[in-house]
């Protein structure tokens, strides 16, 4: 891992690989390691750059910042490192941040693609995890909101299955309720709905069918708005999308824009 001084926080990233820069940013409470999959494959073409976004991971900053905020971390990154523009990789809030970076910043990228994306935050997922965090800032157990971020994630097959062969689930660490409530903050006050047909950069947007955080319509919807995007449906997969369903369709995306 590898820290930069940039807009007066601590931003910690990572690469690895060699060529053209890709970017890849993490959702709600996740951090570089949530790439770990991707980066495997991608780093053997590209140069791979995965950050922790304000509010997570080794990025140390305070609260009462923006998604807005964490586009323009990205972007003088992408700058400092002199790497840019980039290919430029969301999953859910990152994604968020993507389509912000690619408003804010165009000339910081070369091509976007946007994973189980949104304009606006559905109010029934922002229902359940505000008051995931309401509670653990009352004293509940911090597994809480990894719990109700795990039964948003997953489909009901993923969890029949788990049930079915006794594994146990992985729940998320997200254990500084300051920062975990500073990025719901942040997700809670950002709408890029009427804004996302200013994006310049091709797209690509990809939605699982089953998705109950995000209904896939939302997706529909930014992929009509972005006027370059093409949408991508994963039948029968959640919010959170294994790699393998989506990636080879990244990399022919990406290459398209070489």
């Amino acid at each position: 891992m590898v820290e930069a001084e940039i807009n007066g926080i601590v931003y910690n990233y990572e690469t690895a690989g060699e060529g053209d820069p890709v970017l890849l940013i993490p959702g709600y409470g996740g951090s570089t390691g949530f790439w770990r999959k991707v980066v495997a494959v991608l780093a053997e073409r590209f140069t791979t750059i995965c950050v922790d976004n304000r509010g997570a991971g080794g990025t140390v900053c305070g609260p009462g910042f923006t998604i807005g905020d964490m586009a323009a971390d990205a972007a003088a990154l992408l700058d400092r490192l002199g790497v840019g523009p980039a290919h430029v990789i969301g999953w859910s809030m990152g994604s968020h941040v993507a389509q912000r970076l690619a408003i804010d910043h165009p000339a910081a990228v070369r091509s976007l693609t946007l994973v189980s994306t949104y304009g606006r935050r559905p109010a029934r997922s922002a229902y359940l995890l505000d008051a995931a965090v309401r509670a653990v800032e009352e004293g509940a157990a911090p597994e809480l909101i990894g719990i109700a971020l795990n039964t948003l994630n997953y489909t009901e097959g993923f969890f029949g299955g788990k049930e079915a062969d006794g594994t146990p689930i992985r729940v998320s660490d997200i254990d500084d309720i300051v920062m975990a409530k500073a990025q719901m903050d942040a997700v809670n006050a950002s709408d890029t709905s009427d804004e996302a047909r200013l994006i310049a950069a091709p797209a690509l947007c990809i939605h699982g069918t089953d998705d109950i955080m995000i209904d896939i319509s939302e997706g529909e919807r930014i992929a009509g708005t972005i006027p370059d995007c093409r949408f991508l449906r994963i039948e029968g997969e959640g919010h959170w999308i294994p790699v393998a369903a989506y990636l080879p369709a990244v990399l022919d995306f990406i290459g398209a824009q070489r």
